[in-house]
């Protein structure tokens, strides 16, 4: 006995049916929710990340600079090099001061050979003021900053203007961290860390320092 099998096509389903089936479909949905907040959340660790490595980097800065110019405060940078009187000479001096150099290199979070330092004296307190290291309109280091000494005499009040280019990571949700935008360093934030004091009543030993 013969049987015979009869197939019979399958109707094809109309787009309203795709819709309705689409509709109610909830495979990939977990998917489709991570793409849709992976960006923002990606944007939100780039930005803690950035705020984070910074603030860290500008304390490390600033205590590069406080152990650099307890050396002036106390006058023995002075009397190291009363024998120089061009400022490249003395602000080379004070960044090595700063950094370190050879076995001694102190380690630092930033570019610590980049660093510009400006050195400048008061009559008073209320007088002093801070250098200025970037120029707002241009996006680039003001003229002339990195390339003023002043020598602290005993009992000068003294200005010290450190600055240095760093590195911006992360750029993203609406973080204004670039301060320079043009020139060499593009693109880079800035560090900067100003010291005020006024020098000890040291003792001049040999050539007067100033």
């Amino acid at each position: 006995m013969t049987r015979r099998v009869q197939i019979v096509p399958r109707a094809k389903p109309t787009s309203g049916c795709l819709l309705t089936r689409l509709r109610r479909d909830a495979g990939g949905a977990a998917a489709v929710e991570f793409a849709l907040v992976a960006l923002p959340f990606l944007a939100l660790v780039g930005a803690v990340f950035q705020i984070a490595f910074q603030i860290w980097a500008t304390q490390n800065f600033d205590r590069a600079l406080q152990n650099a110019v307890r050396s002036i405060f106390t006058g023995q940078f002075q009397n190291a090099n009363a024998a120089q009187t061009e400022a490249a000479t003395m602000l080379a001096a004070l960044k090595t001061t700063m950094c370190g150099t050879g076995a001694g290199t102190i380690p630092t979070v930033f570019n610590c050979q980049a660093v510009k330092i400006d050195v400048s004296t008061a009559g008073t307190m209320a007088g002093a003021s801070a250098a200025t290291p970037v120029n707002a309109t241009t996006g680039t280091w003001t003229t002339g900053f990195g390339s003023n000494y002043a020598c602290a005499k005993p009992g000068t009040i003294v200005i010290v203007t450190a600055a240095v280019q760093f590195p911006t990571l992360f750029n993203l949700m609406g973080l204004t961290t670039k301060a320079f935008t043009s020139g060499a360093g593009a693109g880079s934030s800035l560090l900067t860390s100003t010291a005020v004091f006024r020098t000890e009543p040291y003792q001049v030993t040999g050539q007067n320092p100033c």
